[in-house]
């Protein structure tokens, strides 16, 4: 989990970089230049800012699943028969469900090798636990944690940047930006129309809500994981 924290810092000065060239940028719309210069307009500062959204939200994806991925990771460095009712269940959906299929034919055929590997009592390869349907906001976050009984330890400040919902259509920071995001990947909006109505400082500020909450939601895994919350509690003890 350290590794997926020190991933985190560098997207967060990766974004933060970013969005420090979208400010020099706009600095420079509509002065004059030289021939041969370019010249900086509001539609190319939007560009950017469209650019800025999805990268926010790739950053959000990727802490998301390479943190679920350390669980996995860890979880089957113990035998199943240790494992929580809640976990043993997450492994057996990562097993059996592929995500596209109905369950029919091919999920039975999966569920008689996984049978096989729990009765044999060695240890599985390492798994990745689903995610929610559809795209990565606070309620999804929220829906796996309580999937594998990990509990999110968010300060004050944090839940209530990343709860509130203050943004467009009454949403929270993380479903406004999901919304933005595929409004723009999708083709429902373009790049110049995808974020012309904030600010590079309404961006700060969203990232602000996005990013701390990341972060704690990792370092609560990160908990779950050492403290060994994914062990029935007599395994623990033992």
């Amino acid at each position: 989990m350290i590794d997926v924290l020190s991933h985190l810092d560098e997207r967060e000065e990766e974004f933060a970089r970013h969005l420090s060239i979208a400010r020099m940028l706009e600095a420079r719309v509509d002065d004059l230049v030289d021939e041969g210069d370019i010249h900086v307009e509001v539609r190319h500062i939007n560009t950017l800012k469209s650019g800025l959204l999805i990268h926010l939200y790739n950053i959000v994806e990727a802490i998301t699943t390479r943190t679920l991925t350390a669980v996995g990771q860890t979880v089957v460095t113990e035998a199943p028969r240790r494992w929580t009712a809640l976990v043993l269940k997450e492994w057996v959906r990562s097993e059996i469900w592929s995500g596209e299929e109905r369950i029919g034919d091919g999920a039975l055929r999966r569920l008689t090798q996984v049978s096989g590997t729990l009765a044999s009592g060695n240890n599985p390869t390492e798994f990745v636990v689903k995610g929610e349907p559809g795209s990565w906001d606070d309620k999804s976050i929220r829906k796996v944690a309580e999937r594998l009984g990990c509990q999110l330890v968010l300060s004050r400040r944090i839940k209530r940047a990343a709860y509130e919902k203050a943004f467009r259509d009454d949403t929270t920071a993380l479903e406004y930006l999901a919304r933005k995001r595929n409004a723009i990947a999708h083709g429902a909006s373009t790049f110049e129309g995808g974020a012309n109505e904030l600010t590079l400082d309404d961006l700060e500020g969203l990232a602000r809500r996005v990013l701390p909450y990341l972060r704690a939601v990792s370092e609560s895994y990160q908990t779950f994981l050492e403290s060994k919350k994914y062990l029935i509690e007599a395994e623990i003890v033992a």
